[in-house]
């Protein structure tokens, strides 16, 4: 099962970024290292060994997000302390602008709710695909929440052809945010955000 696998790889100095609306968060990468055995990805809130093949935290320990492309499919892990929303988006160059932003949080039944959105300012507002006339294309997603932590996972593909979606390529370099709120909804002010660079490569 692993043949053919390669480790996804963090590159470029960090780049964090203070939104105009709040405070400014900073993460350090780590690059991922070829898991010894492949494990199938499951949205089921469980972050597994060999699940993601690279991951990033926050310097404060608050934030972790995780990455697998395969098939032509992007794999998200997101894990944060905190009892609300998580978000993370993909593209853009300065702030929020147009960056496509997928969110979720999980209510107390351990349902999660998830939103695929677009931001067309610098500090937002960012509203769902289906709003603009683009489509959700979240193909799967599910979390969990404990005492400390909300853990989200979702999958979309790689190039979805919605014009509010950002197309993944391949071992070629992209722009990453995230951040995470309070409150279990789209909407709410969040405590932490930052963004980096990430570089994927397929796993075949």
């Amino acid at each position: 099962m692993m043949r053919g696998i390669k480790s996804l790889a963090l590159v470029l100095a960090l780049t964090f970024i203070g939104f105009s609306f709040g405070c400014t968060g900073e993460n350090s990468g780590k690059a991922g290292v070829s898991p010894t055995e492949q494990v199938q990805w499951k949205p089921d809130g469980i972050i597994s060994p060999g699940e993601y093949w690279m991951n990033f935290s926050s310097r404060d320990g608050t934030f972790y997000a995780f990455f697998r492309v395969e098939n032509g499919t992007l794999f998200v892990g997101m894990k944060a302390r905190t009892h609300g929303w998580l978000a993370m988006g993909f593209g853009g160059s300065v702030g929020m602008k147009n960056i496509d932003i997928v969110i979720a949080y999980v209510l107390l039944n351990g349902v999660a709710k998830i939103s695929a959105s677009y931001s067309t300012g610098f500090a937002g507002l960012h509203v769902s695909d289906t709003t603009l006339g683009g489509s959700f294309d979240v193909i799967s997603y599910g979390g969990m929440e404990d005492e400390n932590w909300t853990v989200v996972e979702f999958s979309r593909k790689l190039d979805t052809g919605d014009r509010y979606d950002f197309v993944v390529t391949p071992e070629k370099p992209f722009r990453v945010i995230w951040a995470y709120g309070l409150v279990d909804d789209f909407l709410s002010m969040h405590v932490s955000a930052a963004s980096t660079f990430i570089n994927p490569e397929v796993v075949e």
